[in-house]
């Protein structure tokens, strides 16, 4: 079970907590923020064992069978997202965490070994290095704006309904225990290349700028109808996946993110703001040059700053002062895996300072089955120490 509140003093309820740090205001403690949802993390907290699908998938019974009569997308996963999802919250409500993100899937098996989402990506299902099936994006399967126009993409509307409907669901089971904080993604730059494959996807950008701009409307109605519809759920903290820059820099030159994308961020945090929410972006790689952008697009907080990626937290509040919130960075190649308790403190003390002169939300930069469960007690254990935020 989960710990309730500790009700012998009056302390803020992890929603608040949040929802005031991505405002920029004080807090009663170091908010704290989970992306961790990979099983092998579920299973050490809970105690629990894989998952026996990944055996049965590579069986010579259980591969034939669903090579034969797999489920397709409308049906398979629906169900067990809510599944994944109760396991996934109550292993991070265990840890202590402040708030978990939780997103909604379309998924079906296309094969044994590969899953077919709503929107055209494929992915492998793999092993996860702990006995767990992970899927791993493979390529997309959309050639052609023709192949585009005819794929069977889920209404707006119904997409969004069966969003919030899982956000709803979460949010009665651990109302008051931890904040859910309804990720909506992937992103609208993520949603119209990923179904096409990159390089395809950045061509058409150039040559036929008029489909991009047909594909790129259809994913923003998408996100904004899901903000909107978790909005009217009651999400009052959101996260939007968007995943713009390579560990190098933005994948798009900032002046193609400005002619392409920003009409949409905009009307995605308008549409979060107009329910009184605040949403963060979520952006791996370095996202140094974008910082500013994301406060002209109207993000409250952005998440993750990967220190491997060369990003800085000191140079982060310098560059915006206190108009974003900083959410991260607690680095999940070394320190929340193998990192001894000396450095994953070090860490924890190091970014509270790092984005004092504003809002700050502390995490790990994303979730990994490699990281230990151990590390991740130990940031916890730093943050409350270190006393109101």
């Amino acid at each position: 079970m989960c710990t309730s509140p500790d009700r012998t003093e009056v302390r803020m309820d992890p929603e608040e907590r949040l929802y005031r740090a991505l405002g920029g205001e004080k807090t009663d403690a170091v908010p704290t923020f989970s992306p961790l949802a990979d099983p092998n993390l579920t299973n050490q907290v809970l105690g629990s064992r894989p998952l026996p699908l990944l055996k049965y998938l590579n069986s010579d019974h259980g591969s034939r069978f669903v090579d034969s009569h797999h489920s397709g997308i409308n049906r398979f996963f629906n169900p067990a997202m809510f599944v994944f999802a109760n396991s996934t919250v109550k292993a991070n409500c265990t840890l202590g965490f402040d708030g978990i993100w939780m997103g909604y899937w379309r998924l079906g098996l296309k094969n044994s070994r590969e899953l077919e989402e709503a929107f055209g990506r494929l992915f492998d299902i793999v092993d996860d290095g702990y006995g767990n099936a992970y899927m791993m994006y493979h390529d997309g399967l959309i050639d052609s704006p023709g192949a585009w126009r005819a794929y069977p993409r889920p209404t707006i509307e119904e997409y969004a309904r069966s969003s919030a409907r899982l956000f709803k669901f979460m949010k009665r089971a651990y109302r008051g225990k931890i904040a859910i904080v309804a990720f909506i993604g992937p992103g609208v730059w993520e949603n119209s290349w990923q179904p096409m494959g990159f390089a395809r996807f950045v061509a058409l950008l150039r040559k036929e700028p008029a489909f991009a701009r047909e594909v790129i409307a259809y994913f923003t109605a998408i996100s904004v109808a899901t903000v909107d519809a978790c909005g009217r759920a009651g999400a009052k903290v959101m996260c939007f996946g968007e995943d713009l820059a390579y560990k190098s820099g933005p994948m798009l030159s900032p002046k193609m993110l400005d002619d392409f994308f920003a009409d949409s961020y905009r009307q995605i945090t308008a549409t979060a703001h107009r329910h009184g929410a605040r949403i963060c972006i979520h952006c791996c790689g370095n996202s140094s040059e974008l910082l500013e952008r994301f406060v002209d697009w109207g993000f409250d907080g952005a998440h993750a700053f990967e220190p491997t990626a060369g990003n800085d937290l000191a140079a982060a509040r310098e560059k915006v002062g206190d108009k974003l919130c900083l959410v991260g960075n607690i680095d999940i190649s070394h320190v929340l895996i193998d990192g001894t308790r000396e450095e994953v403190e070090e860490a924890v003390e190091e970014a509270v300072s790092d984005s004092a002169g504003g809002g700050f939300i502390l995490a790990p930069t994303h979730s990994s089955a490699d990281i230990s469960i151990r590390n991740v007690r130990w940031m916890l254990e730093a943050a409350k120490r270190l006393g109101p935020a």
